[in-house]
């Protein structure tokens, strides 16, 4: 159980992300439901499927200001339903919503709605997942378009966003990378679509915008988008009207890596692998930096790191090369302080549920840090196996100082082991001992400050 509700939502996000399921986060009334408005932003941003059932008072008070009564519809930042009878469909319609659409839904029950009698078989009877192809959203897919567009393109240039997961099993989202990679046409991606190609393969450019490939963007003569909302991130400010003009959007939510398969063997692609040499874009160069990347080359290539939002997001993007699905795993498009730990623990549980067998790393700030710190309880209680990273600069961005508590002993106080670095050549060795063991480390690494490289804008 979460220890706050802010937590549970940030949990069920982190679930959400690397199952590409559902994650579900249950809260009581009026501040229950308040502390859950941050995590339900995020997820909405993030194209994230979180069920947060809420509760409400008795339907007779609802409107007469009662205790923790609160209109419910802050969180229905994508779609809510209320419930005020034994109707079952509208618990149905809400898991397809949020299943198909990959946004949050809002369930809201009031507490008397839990004595109403209802019949099982109507549970069992409803089917919760579509079954028409028409009902999943799918547009039209004029594949002789997209061929003329290509056969007419020079240089044409292909941006996978995280939306080319649609409905796919974990399993099926680690294929994408062997069709992609047989396409003679560069493949670039998005911040939350990393990993869908190996980025050591020759034809894909990695991530472009803001912090990545602009170059790329801006010679092509034709931009092929499948799954990106192309978000400021994406399409920067200064060039956005320039590369939406000569974007083609695929409207395609597959259901299954065969269709994705037969989608992309549809197309005529011949010859156009005009992609230049990949540039080394950023070394470390200063002492977080540079811990930074002692990390990333002391854990397994097909770890999940998940990030808090900071400068410690930032190296991680530019330092780490993305080889798997959710690699990197963050609050892409909002930012959220305090996202890192319970997110991370979210995706423990989601490996553990769905077997996924790869290690979790946790890269945080200090000040992100402390802002879920008491979901430090679920770690310990679990025992979840989670390296807990905090990059310890005493500072909130580049203005503000800050006096941090003695996280290592707040780790005692939770029956964590911890550890404490200074030196960027003990990380490796520290590392290397956590991955044998089956238990948790919170390790605190003592960092100087060191300017971000400024972004393409």
């Amino acid at each position: 159980m979460a220890k706050d509700e802010r937590g549970s939502g940030f949990m069920a996000d982190g679930y959400a992300r690397i199952t590409n399921y559902i994650g579900v986060c249950l809260v009581t009334a009026g501040p229950g439901s308040t502390n859950l408005t941050t995590p339900i932003a995020n997820a909405y941003k993030d194209n994230s499927s979180v069920l947060a059932i809420t509760g409400r008072c008795e339907r007779k008070y609802i409107g007469k200001n009662y205790f923790q009564e609160i209109n419910m519809d802050f969180l229905n930042f994508y779609k809510g339903y209320f419930i005020n009878n034994d109707d079952i469909n509208s618990i149905v319609s809400a898991f397809r919503d949020c299943l198909y659409n990959k946004k949050p839904v809002q369930i809201n029950i009031p507490s008397d709605v839990y004595k109403d009698k209802v019949d099982e078989n109507d549970l069992y009877n409803n089917n919760i997942y579509y079954n028409n192809d028409n009902e999943n959203g799918n547009g039209i897919i004029d594949i002789d378009k997209i061929n003329s567009e290509l056969s007419n393109a020079k240089k044409p240039l292909f941006l996978i966003g995280q939306g080319i997961y649609g409905n796919l099993s974990y399993n099926e989202m680690l294929k994408i990378s062997k069709i992609l990679e047989k396409l003679d046409c560069p493949i670039s991606t998005t911040f939350p679509s990393r990993g869908v190609i190996d980025e050591n393969l020759n034809n894909c450019v990695g991530l472009v915008g803001r912090r990545g490939d602009i170059k790329s963007l801006l010679e092509a003569d034709k931009i092929i988008n499948f799954g990106s909302s192309l978000s400021y991130n994406t399409y920067v400010e200064s060039v956005r009207e320039k590369l939406l003009k000569k974007t083609v959007n695929i409207n395609l939510k597959p259901k299954s890596i065969k269709e994705l398969k037969e989608f992309f063997k549809d197309l005529s692609i011949d010859n156009k692998n005009w992609f230049y040499n990949k540039e080394n874009k950023f070394s470390p160069n200063g002492d977080y930096s540079t811990k930074i990347n002692e990390i990333i080359e002391s854990i397994p290539e097909d770890s999940i790191i998940v990030t808090d939002a900071g400068k410690h997001t930032v190296f991680t993007c530019l330092l780490k090369k993305c080889v798997v699905p959710r690699n990197i795993i963050s609050s892409h498009s909002f930012g959220s302080m305090g996202f890192g730990l319970p997110a991370s623990i979210g995706v423990k549980f989601g490996c553990i549920d769905f077997n996924i067998d790869r290690d979790i790393i946790l890269i945080s700030g200090d000040g992100g840090f402390l802002m879920n710190i008491e979901e430090l309880q679920v770690v310990s209680e679990h025992n979840l196996k989670i390296l807990m990273i905090v990059m310890k600069n005493n500072k909130l961005a580049e203005f503000c100082k800050i006096k941090n508590p003695n996280f290592n002993k707040l780790a005692e106080a939770f029956e964590i082991d911890n550890c404490y670095i200074e030196k960027a050549d003990e990380i490796s060795s520290t590392i290397k001992e956590f991955l044998k063991k089956d238990k948790p480390l919170l390790m605190v690494i003592e960092t100087e400050d060191e300017k971000l490289p400024n972004p393409n804008i």
